[in-house]
């Protein structure tokens, strides 16, 4: 019976989710067409054509924690408090939401990639874009549930430039040495799952020794 019962809390908390994200996000789904459009119209070898792909799932990556701001608006969080669902619960549905929402973009995306390059080629590239889903989120939503929206996303872009520097130095460093410069995509994915889980941990940790 209490397994039950916290079945049909989690299914109310994905709906609640889902009709957010669908009030949200409506409009995303045409800017989506329109950088998948342009992506398969100019080459992903160019900086243009990287930007094009990579930038609906990185946006897919902070739709479910843009929703945040919206939830303490309203005065969700505080609500959630009154009802019987825990505070690992939210936490675990939102995580949940950014990990469909950016798979749903990247499978969307690989099609794309493999109309432009054959599949070797396209390998380096497609490497990219599960960490890109996956990190924005891990990153973004640890910071949120710790500080709020406002001040969260504040430390997030501070983090995402630190992120993006060591990144940059990496790659510098490994086309000095000559070693590859890219992991596979089986690796990245890996990685980037670990770094996800680890970051819902700290999620949950911060948002139930959190004060609303």
């Amino acid at each position: 019976l209490h397994r039950l019962r916290q079945v049909r809390e989690m299914k109310g908390l994905f709906y609640k989710e889902a009709r957010s994200l669908w009030h949200f996000g409506k409009t995303y789904l045409l800017m989506l067409v329109i950088f998948l459009g342009l992506a398969l119209y100019q080459s992903t070898d160019s900086s243009g054509g990287a930007v094009w792909m990579l930038y609906p799932i990185f946006f897919a990556g902070t739709l479910p924690a843009s929703l945040i701001g919206d939830d303490e608006k309203s005065g969700w969080l505080t609500y959630c408090d009154t009802l019987p669902v825990t505070r690992r619960q939210i936490v675990t549905v939102k995580y949940i939401t950014c990990l469909v929402t950016a798979a749903a973009v990247c499978l969307l995306a690989v099609p794309v990639v493999l109309l432009r390059h054959d599949t070797v080629a396209a390998m380096p590239f497609l490497a990219m874009m599960a960490p890109v889903g996956l990190i924005v989120p891990s990153v973004m939503l640890p910071t949120t549930y710790k500080l709020g929206a406002t001040k969260g996303r504040v430390v997030y872009i501070v983090m995402l430039m630190v992120v993006a520097g060591v990144c940059v130095l990496l790659v510098n460093l490994s086309k000095e040495s000559g070693a590859p410069a890219t992991l596979s995509p089986l690796a990245t994915t890996a990685i980037s799952l670990a770094v996800f889980i680890g970051s819902w941990a700290l999620s949950v940790k911060w948002f139930e020794g959190r004060e609303l």
